[in-house]
């Protein structure tokens, strides 16, 4: 296991491979999961399934005692305001799904920071 944390991971040009594991999953299911291989992340979905913010906690608090990141796919696009709440739940990274335009990445990337921020005020080597 690496030293650094999964930012630093990827700006470090690593290649980096993560797992689906279920939302709903026990601890030691996901032990199961990822022991499997080497994997430097655990991954789980609420665009296609159902989410509450308790499942999302537990999911996140199971990964962290296994010692692996969690990251999290948001429903829909559309949501990228809760960007913030959802990083207080627990996941080191989130997803936005179906993006398709520079002003959807702009506005999912500044509700990354708190207080919200302007696009200009963001700052990639942070």
């Amino acid at each position: 296991m690496s030293d650094l944390n999964l930012k630093q991971r990827i700006r470090a040009g690593e290649i980096l491979i993560g797992v689906s594991v279920p939302l709903d999953a026990s601890e030691s299911e996901m032990e199961a999961i990822i022991s499997k291989d080497d994997y430097a992340f655990a991954f789980t979905d609420s665009q296609h399934g159902p989410f509450n913010e308790e499942t999302l906690v537990r999911f996140c608090e199971a990964s962290s005692n296994l010692g692996i990141p969690s990251q999290f796919r948001i429903k829909h696009t559309r949501h990228t305001y809760l960007i913030g709440n959802i990083l207080d739940l627990g996941p080191v990274g989130i997803e936005v799904p179906q993006i398709e335009t520079l002003e959807t990445v702009q506005e999912a990337v500044r509700y990354f920071y708190y207080p919200q921020i302007r696009w200009q005020e963001c700052r990639w080597d942070s």
